[in-house]
């Protein structure tokens, strides 16, 4: 029996595969892993979801993940589910952009004023759903969005 413990990864030893049934995207990198661009995959499937506040960066943002991506799957799959939730946001946006049309030039003045308080609410609950994604991105969980998170993770192939 010998007296020395057991290598250690980083002392010089590379870091022991991940074991079967870990998250996607560990892919031998472990934890902390980092993506095809150098970022680390929480921070970057994080990017994919915060940065749809800022207009359509975040579809751009997702898209450029998602196609680059070659090694993280946790990373294409949020992409990808960032992506989704980003042409969902901008077919909400037309069907309303059109309702509201429709009763502006019908003269329906308190069903116009109905439909704004319908958007309102239907815009913040698209806000909460998008920032817990942010978070449960950046604590390297696999959070999947009602309806397009089983979409994102059956075109990623998990």
């Amino acid at each position: 029996m010998s007296q020395y413990p057991p290598p250690q990864p980083g002392y010089g030893f590379p870091p022991p595969p991940p074991p079967p049934g870990a998250p996607p995207g560990s892919g031998g990198g472990g934890p902390g892993g980092k993506t095809s661009l150098g970022l680390d995959e929480n921070l970057a499937a994080m990017l994919c979801y915060l940065t749809m506040l800022c207009c359509g960066l975040g579809i751009i943002v997702s898209l450029v993940f998602f196609l680059t991506e070659k090694t993280s799957r946790f990373v294409r799959f949020h992409a990808l589910q960032g992506l989704l939730f980003g042409g969902l946001w901008i077919a909400l946006g037309f069907v309303f952009g059109i309702l509201q049309a429709i009763l502006n030039a019908a003269d329906v003045g308190i069903l116009g004023v109905g439909l704004i308080g319908v958007r309102a609410v239907i815009g913040l609950v698209l806000i909460v759903f998008l920032i817990i994604a942010a978070v449960k991105a950046y604590q390297r969980e696999i959070y999947k969005l009602p309806v397009i998170g089983d979409i994102a993770e059956n075109i990623i192939g998990r």
